[in-house]
């Protein structure tokens, strides 16, 4: 998966090339701080400040063009805190054109005049102050130091010294904001590129004590969202002649290197969601909130911006198609006019796109908690109400997979078991309209999947005529078909539950009724209620005497249907209603 990715990375990124743009570059982020440039003769040239806003994901800052900043700044970096030029992990960059450090370390005074000359030091004589016990990172850099040549000792400490006279005296920067002070000093572009090398290429692989060398070239374990540590010896493969996962040679280690920068841009963007078509040999990124685009075949990241870029899930994309084959309807089945709620009527309509399903599922079944929760570890999941954070929990990759990544194996049989657990879940909290209006998402989605349910809506609201005409007339009726059962006992269930006095949440009392998997079962239950309430039934109450005496007089044939009882309890009492004329 990963060499293909690379692949149509190292496309995009010569593509971008021989189009004069540097898609590294144009798309870095740097870190919130103050960046000071240094001319050659030794003074402050510029001082720019820079702050991520959070919410739009847009770099403030007091300078409009930052484009010189971000060349120093993404050239200096270190491979990880874990890689340090300063032993001491105080300051932050690789080279002496370049000075990071937390404005904490100056005001707490981490930072002193002896770790100053401690990183000056190395970057002075790398093989003998960093490099010197380890064979393999000394070969690496005595090759670099031949093909490139050594240290400019005149210029590093030109810069230590003026490091040493103004890091403690900077009047003009606010030390108390936590974030970094970043100090570059000017000098052609290829020096900073040169010495970025120099610290690089003995740092790039995860341990040099895994180098293997085939022929001129050397293989290394990339250090990529990878590990060997010799405190876990169980990282490593020890049944293989070389007991790591793969290995990689410089030019390979460089291009997955720029691409795991290039992750890391998108993702302090917010851009999460990276799509890599190896098909149309393209990339692209979203947000949450953004639509992807169609992908005839490849992969998806999900990528998460931490101390290094992580890869958090991968997924084959078989074909994305963005537009739905055939639009969705979302009926108002039920008939509910959502007096209380009027708003619900304006989903009802026709959609076509998988992100607007996916819309309308994240807010009419989980009450706009899904998408947040599309990337949370379980155990992150910060909801009080358990049915439906269990519900998340258990359906949230396969919605997502239909929504975003166009795979639709196991998408309608997953959304059958958490929307129907979801609207029990609202019926007992007392919201009827709302659960009305899941009712009727789940039968939309019913009739879409399904075939054969074109008359889906005729034939419901021909079922409540049916009902209501023979609770109504005066004369002997029975029940025809199992739907009118289940609804009859919803709408009874819904009466006798109305007579209860109780101050505490009554609609719990619809519980055992929707949990009843047999007829037997379902109808001692509606009998218990009765006596329950039956006191409170006015005299002479002749439709309650009908509905229960149909009710009691059917036996149905199949399985219980909770949908048809919840829609009889949810739907306007038949009871309550006054007789047109």
């Amino acid at each position: 998966m990963l060499k293909e990715c690379l692949e149509v990375f190292g496309e995009v990124l010569e593509q971008g090339r021989q189009n004069g743009k540097d898609i590294i570059l144009d798309s870095y982020i740097p870190a919130d701080g103050t960046y000071i440039f240094v001319d050659r003769q030794g003074n402050i040239k510029d001082s720019i400040e820079i702050k991520l806003n959070k919410k739009t994901r847009e770099i403030e800052t007091n300078n409009t063009d930052i484009k010189e900043l971000c060349f120093y700044d993404y050239h200096s970096q270190l491979v990880s805190m874990n890689k340090p030029v300063d032993g001491k992990k105080v300051i932050h960059s690789n080279n002496f054109y370049s000075f990071f450090v937390k404005k904490d370390s100056i005001v707490t005074k981490k930072l002193t005049e002896a770790i100053i000359d401690g990183y000056y030091e190395v970057l002075k004589d790398p093989l003998k102050k960093k490099y010197q016990k380890s064979k393999e990172a000394s070969k690496i850099y005595e090759l670099f130091e031949a093909s490139e040549g050594g240290v400019s000792t005149d210029e590093l400490e030109k810069n230590r010294q003026w490091i040493k006279s103004h890091i403690f005296d900077l009047d003009e920067v606010d030390l108390s904001r936590k974030d970094y002070l970043k100090i570059f000093f000017e000098t052609e572009h290829e020096n900073v590129e040169r010495e970025e090398r120099r610290y690089l290429l003995p740092n790039i692989y995860n341990n040099n004590e895994y180098n293997v060398e085939v022929g001129d070239s050397i293989y290394g374990l990339p250090d990529n969202n990878q590990g060997m540590n010799a405190k876990k010896p169980y990282l490593a493969a020890k049944t293989r002649k070389i007991p790591v996962s793969y290995l990689l040679n410089g030019e390979e280690v460089m291009l997955q290197r720029l691409f795991f920068d290039y992750l890391m841009n998108l993702a302090s963007a917010g851009k999460c969601d990276v799509y890599i078509d190896t098909v149309k040999r393209k990339i692209r990124a979203y947000a949450q909130s953004e639509e992807p685009q169609d992908v005839e075949a490849g992969y998806y990241l999900r990528i998460k911006k931490g101390k290094e870029l992580e890869i958090q899930k991968q997924d084959n994309i078989p074909g994305f198609h963005q537009i739905l084959k055939e639009p969705f309807d979302f009926f108002n089945v039920s008939g509910c006019r959502h007096t209380k709620h009027p708003e619900y009527q304006d989903k009802y309509k026709r959609y076509y796109t998988r992100e607007e399903i996916g819309k309308i599922i994240h807010e009419v079944f989980f009450s706009n908690y899904l998408e947040s929760n599309y990337h949370v570890d379980i155990s992150d999941i910060k909801i009080k109400d358990e049915i439906l954070k269990n519900c998340i929990i258990i359906s949230k990759d396969t919605i997502f997979a239909w929504v975003r990544l166009g795979i639709d194996q196991g998408f309608f049989r997953m959304l059958e078991k958490v929307s129907l657990d979801l609207i029990k879940n609202t019926v007992v909290d007392g919201y009827r309209e709302r659960a009305s209006w899941q009712l009727n998402l789940r039968w939309s989605f019913e009739n879409y999947f399904l075939e054969g349910e074109e008359e889906m809506v005729e034939r419901k609201r021909e079922l409540v005529s049916s009902v209501k005409r023979k609770v109504f007339e005066e004369k002997d009726n029975w029940i025809e078909n199992d739907e009118e059962y289940y609804y009859a006992v919803g709408q009874m269930t819904a009466y006798l539950i109305s007579l209860s006095k109780s101050k505490n949440k009554k609609e719990a009392l619809i519980n055992p009724i929707l949990n009843a998997k047999k007829d037997e079962v379902l109808k001692m239950k509606l009998v218990q209620l009765y006596k329950k309430y039956n006191h409170a039934i006015p005299f002479g109450m002749k439709r309650v005497n009908r509905l229960l005496a149909m009710i009691e007089e059917y036996v149905p044939s199949g399985n219980v249907s909770q949908d048809m009882v919840i829609f009889g309890y949810v739907s306007d009492n038949i009871i309550y209603m006054k007789e047109e004329k």
